[in-house]
Formats: structure tokens, C-alpha cells, sequence
């Protein structure tokens, strides 16, 4: 993915706070992040935590929230007083959870204000170490020279993004790809490098690290340039699948109806945030993309998402997960 608006993010850095001048915030800010402590999600949460701490001269406290596949923390902002003083880390799943027509306690585009787009993790397609193909070329080909022949592939879950985006690659090579699920990305993993399941779609982190002590073999990243986690693995355009550039998104959004001139002092405070050097190293290290940009064009990010997997879903025939 492109590191998109770091130039608006650069000059918010050279910026006050545009909050200040009003007064705000003039309270302690509450981070609900939907994710269990401890994960990369959580930290990067705490990362830009501290460093909104220091631009707001306010305490930005994390309070995770997990469960319902993110539904549960979630719901705690959009029905929270829209008073710029409850923000949410924006899950990638929410434009799944609605492209699957999953039932909400929220409407996602209503009771949530979108602040900004605030990292992208990338996808990637790994396989076992002793599949025998050592590229995208060579899993086509091999896939193909025998008919009837089923190419199983692990992802994190049912109804995750790298469930959709595997079936995606699927739709997009012709690949034979047959979805097996698993509770988690550690799980899928564990039975990939195993040998069990020949075939990996995730996310760009954790999975690279297995990836750079060879353990498990990189056939693409989904971003438009290398890596630098794992710079020996092609992207998608590299390997002949230009315009399949994918990732987790995550956002930070406000509870619906809070007042314009708000999200406009969140916006160029998280803005002012991503472009410190420091935050965006510590970002980079996780394997996120540090993004930024306006509300709107997060807004806009979340209708293209919802679009996109919407019509992979239809396509592939996906049931919403159980």
C-alpha cells in the first residue's frame, strides 16, 4: 500500500494543535481499541497513545475492549456522548462485518465519525518450506499440471480479511485454493510451517518474522513496494498481479454526531503524530504502514473496502461466519 497524505501529515506536524486554542481536550481521552492487550494492533494503539499524551497535554488512556469479532468495543464508542473525548482504533473488520451483512447493535457509517485512516498492515501469501513451488509462477503452474488437483490454504479465520483476500487471489490466478480455517493466525502457522496446510494467506506481521529466519517461504507481499521487514519477497505486481495491492486497514474514528470542528482538532493531532520520525519507525518495526489523511478520504477508504469485499464475497459465495 502507498504511504498516502504524508505531506498534509508533515506540515500538521509543523503545526500547534489546533485543539488548544478552544480548550480541548480538556479532560482525559478515552482509546477504546476492540483487541485483546498484548497483540501488534494493541501496541501500535499505545504507541500513538503516548505520543497524542504529549500533543494534547491530556492523557489519551487505552482501554481494550475485545470480543464479537470487534463488535463489543465497537459498539461502546458509537453510542458513546459525542464529545471528542471517546475515540476508537477503527477495526479493519468493520467493512467485512458489513460487506457479509453481518447484524450490528451500530450502523457503522452513522454512528461512527470517521477521523482518519491510521495504518495499514499489508497482506502476503506464504507457503510451507517444502511445497514444491518456490513462487507464484510455480504454485500457478503446479496447481494447474494435474486436473482435479486442490491447493489448501490457512488463513485466521472464516469471514477474515485473509480469508477474503486469499479467495481473492484465488478469483484473480485461478488458482484451485481451498479455504481451511483456524482460530487465529498463530494456530494457522504453527500447521503451515508443520507441512500440514501447504499454503499461507495473512497479514505482514508476524508472519515475516518466520518468513526472514526461513522457516516459512515468502511468495508475495501486497503492497506496492518491497518490504523492508522482508525484502527478498516480490510484490504483487512483481509476480504479474498488478492492482491486488491489500491490507488490514485501521482507522481512528469518533462516535457519530460529534461536532465538525472536533474531528478537524483529532484529524491534525493524529496527522501531527504520524509524521514524527520515531512514531512512524516504531510503526514500521510492527509491520504497519503509517497512512494519515483527512476525514474524508477515510470515509471514502471505508465505502471502497466495504464495496471491494462485498463483491468477493458475492463471488465466491461466502457465507457470513458462524
Amino acid at each position: 500500500m502507498k504511504r498516502r497524505h504524508l505531506l498534509g501529515a508533515a506540515l500538521a506536524a509543523a503545526l500547534p494543535f489546533p485543539g488548544r486554542a478552544q480548550g480541548f481536550p480538556d479532560r482525559p481521552v478515552r482509546f477504546v481499541v476492540p483487541y485483546a492487550p498484548g497483540g501488534s494492533t494493541d501496541t501500535s494503539s499505545r504507541i500513538i497513545a503516548e505520543k497524542l499524551t504529549k500533543i494534547f497535554g491530556q492523557q489519551v488512556v487505552v482501554e481494550n475492549k475485545p470480543g464479537g469479532g470487534t463488535i463489543i468495543g465497537t459498539e461502546v464508542v458509537a453510542k458513546a456522548k459525542p464529545d471528542g473525548l471517546t475515540i476508537l482504533l477503527t477495526p479493519g473488520a468493520l467493512s467485512v462485518n458489513v460487506a457479509f451483512g453481518i447484524p450490528l447493535p451500530y450502523d457503522s457509517f452513522k454512528d461512527l465519525a470517521p477521523i482518519t485512516r491510521f495504518v495499514d498492515l499489508p497482506m502476503l501469501l506464504a507457503a510451507n518450506n517444502d511445497a514444491p513451488y518456490k513462487s507464484v509462477a510455480e504454485l500457478i503452474a503446479w496447481s494447474k499440471a494435474e486436473p482435479g488437483r486442490i491447493v489448501p490454504y490457512a488463513s485466521a479465520g472464516v469471514g477474515s480479511v485473509p480469508h477474503l483476500w486469499g479467495e481473492y487471489v484465488k478469483a484473480r490466478t485461478g488458482i484451485p485454493l481451498d479455504h481451511v480455517g483456524y482460530k487465529g493466525s498463530a494456530e494457522a502457522l504453527r500447521d503451515v510451517m508443520a507441512g500440514h496446510v501447504p499454503v499461507f494467506s495473512d497479514v505482514l506481521m508476524p508472519t515475516a518474522v518466520p518468513i526472514k529466519a526461513g522457516k516459512v517461504r515468502g511468495l508475495m507481499v501486497a503492497t506496492a513496494k518491497r518490504s523492508s521487514l522482508i525484502p527478498d519477497v516480490p510484490t504483487v505486481a512483481e509476480v504479474g498481479l498488478s492492482g491486488m495491492e491489500a491490507a488490514v486497514p485501521f482507522g481512528i474514528s469518533a462516535p457519530g454526531g460529534t461536532p465538525p470542528k472536533l474531528i478537524e482538532a483529532l484529524n491534525g493531532a493524529i496527522n501531527q503524530a504520524l509524521a514524527d520520525e520515531t512514531v512512524r519507525a516504531r510503526l514500521e518495526e510492527l509491520g504497519f504502514i503509517p497512512v494519515g489523511g483527512t476525514a474524508e478520504s477515510y470515509a471514502k477508504d471505508l465505502v471502497s473496502e466495504t464495496d471491494k469485499w462485498r463483491k468477493v464475497i458475492k463471488d465466491s459465495k461466502i457465507p457470513p461466519p458462524a
